[in-house]
């Protein structure tokens, strides 16, 4: 008998946070095993400006923290510091070294308002707790794994979290060229002085330039642009969807939920591919479960969010943008 459970389809991953808070009452409430198929880990840790959500708030606090304090690569320790998960299995295609024995790590609030979230290995903590003579009681602790689809075990119950950026890949989208118009005193700072803080940000290379009076940052304006190595043909896609189907059908038997990130707008997914991924995998898998819904993130928040940096060529300051 297929197990069932619900598909949600994401644009970009920050909003596997939304859905999850969303979905919650298909979860256990606390220490749910999360297993997340992407080429990246996704466990770097925000900056926050707001605090992380507790239980009780609505969705439009939920979305406001999402949009405005999270980033593609920051939203899965938020989760782990409310408890929602308490271990996570990240699969890659190809790691340099997998670990079947937890990594023990942790994360905390070091001003103990839910802002200032700072984390690591237990055994740290575990020092410093051994030489402050204390406990540190607010600091959420869990397993961290690194494996290859085919070193999963047998689960239970886990919520399954995939971007399609692991059937293929663009290694690094952020070369790709971004044009954002400026201010003509913007420009002329620019090219005032080698020492504008803007040259000194992990962008790639930026230039300025003036065209038809109007006046723009070009971010990676590269005349020989990079081929990915990561990105593979539509057979290679097909194989590798296959393999982890199989495997999910044999030792994942039964998903709460799974989330599933296009990753097209910030360019990890290639744009020539991702819908036909999307399209082989959610067929693929509706056929091993039984998938009571596919909705997307937008249908959760009721709003259309506009796309931008795929078709269009400048972001103009004066108009109004989707954070």
């Amino acid at each position: 008998m297929k197990a069932k459970t619900a598909i949600y389809i994401v644009e970009e991953h920050h909003e596997a946070y939304l859905v999850w808070k969303h979905a919650q009452h298909r979860m256990k409430r606390t220490g749910n095993i999360l297993v997340h198929i992407d080429e990246h880990s996704d466990m770097g840790i925000p900056f926050l400006n707001m605090p992380v959500p507790g239980a009780t708030v609505d969705s439009a606090e939920v979305a406001d923290f999402t949009y405005n304090e999270l980033g593609i690569a920051t939203f899965i320790i938020p989760a782990i510091y409310e408890g929602i998960f308490k271990d996570i299995y990240w699969i890659k295609q190809r790691h340099g070294q997998t670990n079947r024995l937890a990594h023990k790590m942790y994360v905390r609030s070091q001003n103990n308002k839910g802002t200032f979230l700072a984390g690591g290995q237990e055994a740290v903590l575990n020092r410093y707790d051994d030489q402050a003579k204390t406990k540190s009681t607010s600091a959420m602790r869990y397993r961290f794994y690194k494996q290859h689809i085919s070193d999963i075990k047998h689960f239970g119950p886990v919520v399954l979290d995939i971007d399609l950026d692991y059937f293929s890949c663009i290694q690094n989208p952020l070369q790709r060229e971004l044009r954002v118009e400026i201010t003509a005193e913007e420009y002329a700072s620019f090219m005032r002085t080698p020492y504008h803080r803007i040259r000194f940000f992990d962008f790639g290379r930026v230039d300025a330039a003036c065209e038809d009076g109007r006046y723009y940052y070009y971010f990676n304006r590269i005349q020989d642009p990079r081929e990915s190595p990561l990105k593979v043909s539509q057979e290679t896609i097909q194989r590798r969807i296959d393999q982890v189907i199989a495997i999910l059908e044999e030792r994942i038997q039964r998903p709460l939920l799974i989330t599933i990130c296009r990753s097209r707008n910030s360019g990890y997914t290639p744009q020539d591919q991702w819908e036909f991924i999307e399209t082989q995998l959610i067929a693929s898998l509706q056929r091993i479960y039984d998938v009571a819904s596919c909705t997307h993130v937008q249908e959760i928040i009721h709003q259309d969010i506009p796309v931008y940096g795929i078709n269009e060529p400048a972001v103009h300051p004066e108009g109004n943008l989707a954070r």
